[in-house]
């Protein structure tokens, strides 16, 4: 799709309000609050204005809200997710498909929402990543997190421990750091990327001794994408690699599965961190934790991820 629509006075980022159960609707508000002073932006929030409500400290600058309900008349109760909070989570994805579909908003930042409530009503459902993905027909989409200098991106993405070896493949691997590093020239202005790759086993497989995945997989695929003039580094053991990434030493690391890469991350820059979707014919952001239905409505709830998340879609665009 092109994004050739005719040039706005602002560029609008359209903010999904996440399950109305969890903690979205807060983080989303007081997000947009601290946000609201970013020079060229408008932004569209699409949710349950009723739930919103709840949420905003003045009633004066709301920015413009497009109600999505397929439960009228249902209050939303935070703390645990709902056969109508999933389906309503679900429409505002849809809506913002559309308004993205017809280049009427020019970004987006998703609030976390509940894949067990969604399920029912979106079989198969991994998550706003592979939703948007399928939704405008693209097949190599990559997750990146992004925390200050740090950019990690993931070979594998929501799978079974179990299930990570038969998935590391050296075209995998290949596509994964190919599409990444095109994404840092275009969006980060990060021309020729230092880029570690992890190994997939402890102290990277000590030659073989503790997995052959280096050997038959990683390897070969750093020695294509060197013959493709992309700079690379790996395998290496995961333990030891974030330190030199957070001094500068890479401008990316490749990380073989999920807790490989968002223990470190997390562990460190948890209200900080945001999830990039690479690859789509626009800028998705969203904030790098979950629905937190156990401090929902709380006001307990740290929205510094969200307006991370706002403020590197506002960067990107």
């Amino acid at each position: 799709m092109s994004r050739s629509k005719a040039k706005r006075s602002k560029k609008i980022i359209a903010v999904t309000m996440g399950d109305a159960c969890g903690v979205g609707p807060e983080v989303t508000v007081a997000a947009i609050e601290k946000c609201a002073s970013i020079k060229g932006v408008e932004f569209l929030v699409i949710g349950n204005e009723n739930v919103l409500n709840r949420y905003w400290h003045s009633k004066k600058n709301i920015p413009c809200v497009l109600h999505v309900t397929d439960s009228p008349g249902v209050e939303y109760r935070s703390g645990r997710p709902t056969s109508a909070s999933g389906k309503d989570s679900l429409l505002y994805l849809e809506h913002a498909v559309k308004l993205l579909t017809n280049i009427d908003v020019d970004a987006l930042v998703t609030a976390p929402v509940s894949k067990e409530a969604i399920i029912p009503f979106h079989p198969g459902f991994k998550g706003h990543t592979t939703f948007l993905a399928e939704a405008f027909g693209i097949e190599n989409v990559e997750m990146l997190f992004v925390a200050k200098g740090l950019k990690v991106v993931l070979v594998t993405r929501h799978v079974p421990l179990k299930d990570v070896p038969g998935l590391i493949s050296r075209q995998k691997i290949v596509s994964v750091v190919r599409t990444t590093a095109n994404f840092l020239a275009e969006r980060f202005g990060v021309k020729s990327p230092k880029i570690a790759v992890c190994g997939l086993n402890p102290h990277a497989g000590e030659g073989g001794h503790m997995g052959s995945e280096e050997i038959t997989q990683i390897i070969p695929a750093l020695n294509d994408l060197r013959k493709l003039k992309i700079s690379v580094t790996g395998p290496l053991p995961a333990d030891t690699l974030f330190e030199p990434h957070i001094s500068g030493q890479y401008d990316l690391v490749a990380a073989m599965y999920h807790d490989q890469a968002l223990t470190a991350l997390k562990a460190q820059y948890f209200n900080e961190l945001v999830n990039v979707t690479v690859g789509l014919p626009f800028i998705r952001t969203s904030p790098a934790h979950g629905t937190a239905f156990g401090i929902a409505g709380k006001r307990l709830a740290d929205p510094g991820s969200m307006i991370a998340a706002i403020k590197l879609a506002a960067e990107l665009m």
